[in-house]
Protein backbone atom coordinates (compact mmCIF):
# COMPACT_ATOMS: atom_id res chain seq x y z
CA UNK A 1 0.00 0.00 0.00
CA UNK A 2 1.43 3.33 -0.87
CA UNK A 3 1.28 6.26 2.15
CA UNK A 4 -1.81 7.80 -0.33
CA UNK A 5 -3.44 4.86 -0.06
CA UNK A 6 -3.08 4.77 3.83
CA UNK A 7 -4.37 8.37 4.11
CA UNK A 8 -7.53 8.13 2.19
CA UNK A 9 -9.37 6.15 5.30
CA UNK A 10 -8.45 8.92 7.31
CA UNK A 11 -9.28 11.76 5.31
CA UNK A 12 -12.89 10.29 4.23
CA UNK A 13 -13.17 9.85 8.45
CA UNK A 14 -12.19 13.64 9.28
CA UNK A 15 -14.86 14.31 5.91
CA UNK A 16 -17.45 11.86 8.02
CA UNK A 17 -16.81 13.48 11.22
CA UNK A 18 -16.97 16.85 9.99
CA UNK A 19 -20.30 16.43 7.85
CA UNK A 20 -21.84 14.98 11.45
CA UNK A 21 -20.88 18.05 13.57
CA UNK A 22 -22.54 20.46 11.05
CA UNK A 23 -25.79 17.97 10.83
CA UNK A 24 -25.46 18.37 14.80
CA UNK A 25 -25.72 22.04 14.43
CA UNK A 26 -28.05 22.06 12.11
CA UNK A 27 -30.31 19.86 13.73
CA UNK A 28 -30.08 22.16 16.78
CA UNK A 29 -31.02 25.52 14.57
CA UNK A 30 -33.92 22.71 12.94
CA UNK A 31 -31.96 22.55 9.69
CA UNK A 32 -32.51 19.04 9.05
CA UNK A 33 -35.57 17.06 8.61
CA UNK A 34 -38.56 17.58 6.44
CA UNK A 35 -39.88 21.30 5.71
CA UNK A 36 -42.78 22.52 7.66
CA UNK A 37 -45.42 25.53 7.88
CA UNK A 38 -45.85 27.90 5.22
CA UNK A 39 -42.69 30.24 6.03
CA UNK A 40 -40.06 30.29 3.74
CA UNK A 41 -38.05 27.41 3.26
CA UNK A 42 -40.23 25.95 6.23
CA UNK A 43 -39.24 27.70 8.66
CA UNK A 44 -42.62 29.09 10.26
CA UNK A 45 -42.90 26.31 12.09
CA UNK A 46 -39.16 26.04 13.58
CA UNK A 47 -38.94 26.65 17.50
CA UNK A 48 -37.47 29.63 19.24
CA UNK A 49 -34.77 27.37 21.67
CA UNK A 50 -32.62 27.96 24.72
CA UNK A 51 -30.23 25.59 26.06
CA UNK A 52 -27.59 25.46 28.53
CA UNK A 53 -24.25 23.13 29.22
CA UNK A 54 -22.08 23.60 32.11
CA UNK A 55 -18.37 24.10 31.48
CA UNK A 56 -15.14 25.20 33.16
CA UNK A 57 -14.88 28.76 32.97
CA UNK A 58 -13.81 30.87 30.24
CA UNK A 59 -10.17 30.97 29.32
CA UNK A 60 -10.99 33.74 26.51
CA UNK A 61 -9.97 37.28 28.24
CA UNK A 62 -12.19 38.94 26.34
CA UNK A 63 -15.44 36.41 28.05
CA UNK A 64 -18.04 38.57 29.19
CA UNK A 65 -20.60 36.11 30.57
CA UNK A 66 -24.25 36.77 31.21
CA UNK A 67 -24.84 37.27 34.96
CA UNK A 68 -27.69 35.39 36.27
CA UNK A 69 -28.06 37.83 39.12
CA UNK A 70 -28.77 40.38 36.81
CA UNK A 71 -31.64 38.95 34.68
CA UNK A 72 -34.91 39.83 35.25
CA UNK A 73 -36.96 37.71 36.99
CA UNK A 74 -38.73 36.17 33.47
CA UNK A 75 -35.02 35.94 32.21
CA UNK A 76 -33.91 33.89 35.66
CA UNK A 77 -37.61 31.20 34.91
CA UNK A 78 -36.50 30.63 31.17
CA UNK A 79 -32.63 29.79 32.32
CA UNK A 80 -34.18 27.86 35.21
CA UNK A 81 -36.54 26.13 32.91
CA UNK A 82 -34.02 25.51 30.35
CA UNK A 83 -31.36 23.54 33.25
CA UNK A 84 -34.18 21.82 34.50
CA UNK A 85 -35.72 20.27 31.19
CA UNK A 86 -32.58 20.63 29.27
CA UNK A 87 -34.13 22.84 26.66
CA UNK A 88 -36.52 25.80 26.84
CA UNK A 89 -38.37 25.75 23.53
CA UNK A 90 -41.73 27.96 21.98
CA UNK A 91 -43.32 28.61 18.71
CA UNK A 92 -40.88 30.97 17.27
CA UNK A 93 -43.61 33.73 17.25
CA UNK A 94 -44.91 33.30 20.89
CA UNK A 95 -41.34 34.42 21.94
CA UNK A 96 -41.83 36.28 25.41
CA UNK A 97 -40.09 39.68 26.01
CA UNK A 98 -37.79 37.82 28.65
CA UNK A 99 -37.19 35.78 26.05
CA UNK A 100 -36.69 38.86 23.23
CA UNK A 101 -34.31 40.18 25.85
CA UNK A 102 -32.45 37.46 26.92
CA UNK A 103 -31.83 36.81 22.86
CA UNK A 104 -30.25 40.48 22.69
CA UNK A 105 -28.02 39.88 25.54
CA UNK A 106 -26.73 36.98 23.86
CA UNK A 107 -26.59 38.39 20.39
CA UNK A 108 -24.52 41.65 21.79
CA UNK A 109 -22.27 39.36 23.63
CA UNK A 110 -22.19 36.44 20.30
CA UNK A 111 -18.62 36.92 19.23
CA UNK A 112 -16.88 37.88 22.44
CA UNK A 113 -14.98 34.86 22.41
CA UNK A 114 -15.21 33.49 19.26
CA UNK A 115 -18.21 33.29 16.87
CA UNK A 116 -21.05 31.70 18.26
CA UNK A 117 -19.42 31.41 21.99
CA UNK A 118 -21.56 33.12 24.85
CA UNK A 119 -21.50 32.17 28.47
CA UNK A 120 -23.65 32.85 31.45
CA UNK A 121 -22.66 32.87 35.03
CA UNK A 122 -24.81 31.39 38.01
CA UNK A 123 -23.05 31.56 41.02
CA UNK A 124 -19.39 29.99 40.65
CA UNK A 125 -20.76 28.17 37.78
CA UNK A 126 -20.50 28.82 34.36
CA UNK A 127 -22.88 27.70 31.54
CA UNK A 128 -22.09 27.88 27.56
CA UNK A 129 -25.20 29.13 25.76
CA UNK A 130 -27.06 27.87 22.69
CA UNK A 131 -29.72 30.04 21.39
CA UNK A 132 -31.69 29.61 18.45
CA UNK A 133 -34.48 31.86 16.98
CA UNK A 134 -36.33 29.77 14.76
CA UNK A 135 -33.58 28.77 12.14
CA UNK A 136 -31.33 31.44 13.09
CA UNK A 137 -28.35 30.25 15.31
CA UNK A 138 -27.50 32.41 17.53
CA UNK A 139 -25.34 31.10 20.04
CA UNK A 140 -24.17 27.53 20.23
CA UNK A 141 -22.20 24.52 22.98
CA UNK A 142 -21.02 22.99 20.79
CA UNK A 143 -17.12 24.07 20.12
CA UNK A 144 -15.35 26.77 17.35
CA UNK A 145 -12.31 26.12 15.85
CA UNK A 146 -9.49 28.31 17.21
CA UNK A 147 -8.98 30.90 14.60
CA UNK A 148 -5.61 31.73 16.27
CA UNK A 149 -4.31 28.41 15.83
CA UNK A 150 -6.43 27.66 13.14
CA UNK A 151 -7.59 23.83 14.59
Amino acid sequence: MSGGTRREPTTRRRTLLGGLALVGLGTLAGCTGPPGGDGPDGTEDMPARLRLKQVQPPDCENADPIRFADLSTAEQDLVETALEREEYAVPTEETSPAFDSLRESVEARSDTCGELVVYLRRGEAYYRVALVNGDNVIASTRPTPDRSTGS
